[in-house]
């Protein structure tokens, strides 16, 4: 078994651990896993700690999207800022599978999807009616 995955175990023990005796217990295993191995011990807590904050960026599109979706068109949204059409825009947000792959946005389509919400909040914001 590598380090890695003595780390990964040890790390889900004591995620699962039920008594502070049993986490004691953990806290000794770790400190000898880090003594035998140290860089492997080291690189394993990185890459470890790296995940969670990988899977909070990529919280996906449409989880972002869920209080405002309703609000707008996601119609006018393609045919507007990407010049697409709603088809393209839905593979996107919802990651379908296009070619044997999930539909991602581009680094620089994120930007104009966020450029179009901004833009629409503003629009939306200096309308007045007045009788």
């Amino acid at each position: 078994m590598t380090t890695k995955e003595k780390f990964e175990d040890l790390k889900m023990r004591d995620i699962n651990a039920k008594s502070d005796a049993e986490r004691d217990k953990l806290e000794i295993e770790f400190e000898k896993l880090a003594n035998e191995a140290p860089k492997g011990f080291q690189k394993a807590v990185m890459e470890s700690a790296k995940k969670p904050l990988e899977d909070a960026k990529e919280l996906k599109v449409k989880e972002q999207l869920e209080k405002v979706s309703d609000m707008i068109s996601m119609a006018y949204i393609a045919r507007v800022y990407f010049n697409k059409s709603k088809s393209w825009l839905s593979q996107r947000i919802n990651e379908f599978d296009v070619n044997g792959k999930p539909a991602k946005f581009l680094p620089e389509e994120v930007e104009t999807l966020n450029f179009a919400i901004q833009d629409i909040s503003n629009k939306l914001g200096s309308v007045r009616i007045s009788c």
